[in-house]
């Protein structure tokens, strides 16, 4: 499974931090360990040197030289004899140990005196009492006599130090990789915040806004090469659609006259017909040129609408009556397919929109349910206000749609399988214009299907608030200027 690219880079960015950490842990602990190792190293042979000062030898017994007025000599020469020890260097017998070094046992055997008079490094025991740190060196008595001094220091504190540090370093390793991993989140929402505002900006591009573009931040990096990647790649669609747009817009304009021409000679050997045979099939060519024109209309009139080219007037429209008026004239035709069809609504409902174009958004919807419901069925259209939205359904006991033709509903020219045929068979553009009239308002339209057991679609659309305790008033335009039947073209669109 592939993890979102936040996520990665959240935890990218947190094991990072936590390798950081770690190392930065250690490095500063042995960096601590190594300042305090020379710290002890150095005041011991302070110690050690300053001691060779204050020894003195009477035959062989060793003295302090010191004057006891003076505070800083007394408190140094204490520090330095709180832990030493005298050897003679020849025999390898002791001289003199110091009252806090005796307890710790450590005594050396003649041929160890021997050993750390040869050398003066320091080493390190391990007592009851801690750590210590020895030196060795070598100091001149009597003629012809050398002695093996030992100094040492606690090396206690240290480790003290370097343990409270440990457990301090381990008492925050958790808070600092929970911190991390909140940083790390952070900062990866931070770092994909414009390529986020990017996708919103390109979401909202469509076929019908293809001139929009997508914002650079004029730092010339690779959010603004995307940008502008994605900014050529849409003017070459804008490029490619427009010219497509312009030839389906020649193309019908062309078709026009020649179809024009062709009926009208058909019309005249109509008339002059000597059969009724001949009279049917000129008849007959005439419904398929007059389908043909429709489509011919349903192309330009949807190569306008994605143009641009057709402007909408926007003002209050009552929708509830707008769809009651609507249910009233095709009540002739539901009844004339033995269809119950009626209109359900709880009062005004008020949204800002086109109300001629509102009008045709419900005949197709309403065309198209009364073309796939068989005689004894029911098509409903209800009106209601939910929330901020005006909500449209127009539902019916028809054929009904598989769910992949559901999908390809809105669809341009898409035709179910053929048991959805119909006597009035469209060409597949009434619910495409329906779905750039909801666009237009800014509205969304689903639709549920089953085969045998009917569709429903739905409209939502932004309605106006509701004044309380007055009934609004539809606007002019939002109903039909005659009460007859209202005449429908092909998928349902107004003749």
């Amino acid at each position: 499974m592939t993890l979102p690219l936040r996520v990665r880079l959240a935890v990218a960015s947190m094991l990072v931090s936590g390798v950081l950490l770690a190392a930065l842990s250690v490095v500063s602990y042995g960096v601590l360990a190594t300042w305090l190792d020379d710290d002890a190293n150095t005041r011991l042979t302070e110690l050690t040197e300053g001691l060779h000062g204050y020894l003195r030898f009477d035959g062989d017994e060793p003295a302090i030289d010191l004057n006891p007025n003076d505070s800083d000599q007394v408190a140094f020469v204490q520090e330095a004899t709180r832990y030493y020890q005298l050897y003679d260097a020849t025999t390898g017998r002791m001289v003199f140990q110091s009252a806090g070094l005796a307890p710790l046992g450590l005594q050396l055997a003649p041929e160890e005196v021997h050993e750390y008079a040869a050398r003066s490094r320091p080493f390190d025991i391990s007592t009851d009492y801690g750590r210590l740190r020895i030196s060795n060196s070598v100091i001149p008595g009597e003629p012809g006599r050398r002695y093996l001094l030992q100094v040492g220091v606690s090396l206690r504190g240290i480790d003290n130090a370097l343990d409270r540090y440990r457990d301090l370093i381990l008492l925050l390793a958790l808070p600092s990789l929970f911190l991390a991993a909140a940083g790390s989140w952070w900062l990866s929402r931070i770092a994909l915040a414009p390529l986020s505002r990017l996708a919103g900006v390109a979401r909202e591009i469509d076929v019908s806004t293809l001139e929009r573009r997508l914002p650079t931040r004029g730092a010339k990096d690779e959010l603004d090469d995307v940008a502008r990647a994605f900014n050529e790649t849409l003017q070459r669609l804008e490029h490619s659609v427009g010219e497509m747009r312009q030839f389906s817009t020649a193309l019908a304009h062309e078709l026009r006259t020649p179809l024009a021409a062709l009926r009208g000679e058909i019309e005249l050997a109509l008339r002059g017909a000597p059969t009724d045979d001949q009279r049917r099939v000129l008849a007959s060519q005439i419904e398929e040129l007059d389908k043909l024109k429709r489509l011919i209309d349903h192309l330009l009139t949807l190569a306008r609408a994605e143009a641009g080219q057709i402007p909408l007037t926007f003002a209050p429209v009552n929708v509830s009556d707008l769809a009651a008026s609507l249910v009233d004239q095709l009540e002739p035709v539901a009844q004339a397919r033995a269809i119950e069809l009626r209109c359900e609504h709880g009062g005004a409902v008020m949204v800002d929109g086109d109300a001629g174009w509102l009008q045709r958004l419900l005949l197709n919807l309403l065309d198209n349910a009364l073309k796939f419901t068989t005689e004894g069925g029911r098509v409903v259209l209800s009106v209601a206000h939910e929330d901020s939205r005006a909500r449209i359904d127009v539902r019916d006991t028809g054929i009904g749609m598989s769910e992949e033709d559901a999908g390809h509903a809105f669809d341009r020219f898409y035709q179910a399988d053929p048991s959805r045929s119909a006597p009035q068979e469209g060409v597949g553009l009434g619910l495409s214009l329906v779905k750039w009239i909801v666009d237009r308002h800014h509205g969304t339209i689903v639709v549920d299907s089953h085969l045998g057991q009917g569709s429903t679609f739905t409209v939502t659309l932004p309605a106006l608030e509701r004044r309380s305790g007055s009934r609004d008033e539809p606007t002019d335009g939002a109903t039909l200027p005659n009460r007859g039947a209202a005449r429908l073209g092909e998928d349902g669109a107004p003749a």
